[in-house]
């Protein structure tokens, strides 16, 4: 059979977006590794009961970056639909080239210690991404050669299966789907057969958010049938991204920090109209930005 649906998720709200005195520690020693807040906890179930329950088809494969806040984002819908998560480095997360040290992630045998569901049958490295980091030109690269190799492995190794599901980070999200579909770099806008306008529309990517991609059988085509939904989620949209809007890589320490400013001046500004003082915020109020 042919691989015919392809569903990609974002992970959910991490810890380290926390205040510091909230965030948890980091379990698996990985840096830039963190587990998901309890906000992102109960996005990840509140995604599963809807994937569970509502959504068609169903997947039928779950794969997963092999950072601990994706397995833990999907191992609620793992529970739930009855099946394994296999790790998968191709759909890993971008890091850039001036970053440093980039991290090295677990591998399934080291990962199924924290999340029994995780299967070691998958050979985990359909694509690994460079331990020199990546260019936006190279992440989009690495995922232009993933599809070609990893759906026809996909096909033999599980000759039913129709529908599978990915969960990565927002950069792998928006890349994979656009490579996905044929575009040329991660920041054109959606053409209307891609479910936009031409001119606004991108694919979106806040934390939990899901993206349902069909293949036309007629032209062996993909095309993106849902962008970004997050009606499921209790808070709606959070931490959306994008390559053409946001100033830096999701959910780094400096996105974080400009995330922050930005709903520090918004909220000064509400203040000063209201006639009010802005008092100190929540730990989420820059989330829906």
């Amino acid at each position: 059979m042919t691989v015919k649906t392809i569903y990609i998720i974002r992970h959910g709200y991490r810890s380290n977006w926390l205040p510091e005195k909230e965030q948890l520690p980091i379990l698996t020693g990985v840096d830039s590794d963190p587990q998901l807040a309890p906000h992102g906890v109960e996005q990840a179930k509140q995604l599963a009961g809807f994937i569970s329950k509502e959504l068609s088809p169903k997947p039928q494969l779950i794969f997963s970056s092999p950072m601990y806040r994706c397995v833990q984002t999907v191992n609620p819908t793992a529970e739930a639909l009855g099946l394994d998560i296999f790790i998968e480095f191709g759909i890993g997360e971008w890091f850039k080239r001036n970053r440093g040290q980039i991290p090295k992630p677990l591998e399934a045998s080291n990962m199924k210690k924290y999340f029994s569901r995780v299967s070691e049958s998958w050979n985990s490295h359909t694509m690994t991404p460079s331990q020199e980091g990546e260019t936006e030109e190279e992440i989009f690269n690495r995922c232009a050669a993933f599809w070609p190799k990893f759906i026809p492995k996909v096909e033999q190794q599980f000759p039913n299966a129709e529908c599978i599901l990915l969960l990565g980070h927002a950069a792998s999200k928006i890349t994979l789907g656009m490579t996905l579909m044929g575009y040329k770099n991660n920041r054109d806008y959606l053409r209307e057969e891609d479910n936009g306008d031409g001119k606004t529309t991108r694919i979106q990517a806040g934390t939990c958010s899901l993206d349902q991609y069909k293949l036309d059988e007629n032209t062996g085509k993909w095309h993106l049938k849902i962008n970004g939904k997050t009606s499921y989620l209790q808070n709606g949209t959070e931490m959306n991204w994008d390559y053409g809007t946001s100033k830096f890589v999701a959910g780094s320490d400096e996105d974080i920090a400009y995330r922050r400013k930005l709903a520090e001046q918004a909220k000064r500004a509400e203040s000063l109209v209201d006639g009010i003082p802005a008092e100190s915020g929540s730990s989420r109020t820059f989330s829906k930005l």
